[in-house]
């Protein structure tokens, strides 16, 4: 976990620059129907909704206009909680949402308390230790209460992109730009292929394809698990799925909504 730590990629960092040049009212809008369709706004509307990993912060201010009474971010990257911050003010300046720099491995995180959603999308398996993380977030679960997270799916290609992410965080910075622009090719091909769809054209979660590469190839510590390991682990923690979206590409995120029984 030490040298996971300090080879960690900055994931802040990027959705600062992604908030400040590329975000929109347009992605906005993305983000905001893709957390609808995930977990519904039926269910979101008077909940108390924690964002654990909140990048850019728009899925929390998301939940907040979807009418969560009560929403909290949280980041271990200052950048983050300064671009989520940023995007309050500009989308949603509301005193239902706070956003604290914490990790969920900090040992008073357990004062945040317990919430009705706890939502933490492609971001436990990038924390060193990610079955430990999964088990620490489902504890700010209500009883009743929904735990929604994206897990990688375990694929043959993982334990390369596993070596490709940590060659990025050792690169100097001219080496890290060669490796961005080589996989910003393949990967557009690879998803034209896979999907059938312009990966320029619309980004599922709001996202910016450019900025979505960068996340993808520094994003170190890097975890993956298949989706019966995901559901078999959680489940064992009490909960039961209620529902798992498959990714369109085999090395993207099985989402899961499970529920606290």
């Amino acid at each position: 976990m030490d040298e996971n730590k300090n080879l960690a990629f900055n994931f802040g960092t990027n959705w600062q620059r992604f908030s400040d040049s590329s975000l929109d009212n347009l992605k906005f809008e993305e983000a905001f129907n893709s957390l609808d369709h995930l977990i519904g706004h039926e269910k979101i509307k008077g909940s108390s909704f924690l964002d654990i990993g909140c990048g850019s912060g728009i899925f929390a201010i998301a939940a907040s206009l979807a009418g969560a009474r009560k929403v909290v971010g949280i980041d271990i990257s200052k950048e983050s909680i300064s671009a989520s911050i940023s995007n309050k003010k500009r989308f949603a300046d509301q005193n239902t949402i706070d956003f604290f720099h914490k990790s969920v491995f900090d040992n008073d995180i357990s004062q945040l308390g317990q919430f009705d959603i706890v939502y933490s999308w492609g971001v436990l398996h990038h924390t060193g230790d990610m079955w430990r993380a999964i088990d620490i977030a489902s504890q700010f679960v209500s009883p009743n209460s929904l735990f929604v997270i994206a897990i990688y799916n375990k694929h043959w290609s993982s334990g390369i992109w596993k070596v490709i992410k940590r060659l990025y965080n050792v690169s100097p910075a001219i080496i890290q730009r060669l490796i961005v622009c080589t996989f910003f090719i393949i990967i557009a091909m690879a998803k034209l292929i896979v999907t059938r769809k312009n990966p320029f054209k619309k980004q599922k979660r709001g996202m910016s394809f450019y900025y979505d590469v960068i996340d993808w190839v520094g994003g170190y510590p890097y975890e993956y698990a298949d989706k019966d390991e995901v559901i078999n682990y959680v489940e064992k923690l009490g909960f039961k799925c209620i529902k798992l979206v498959k990714p369109l590409v085999p090395t993207g995120c099985n989402e899961f909504v499970f529920q606290k029984m």
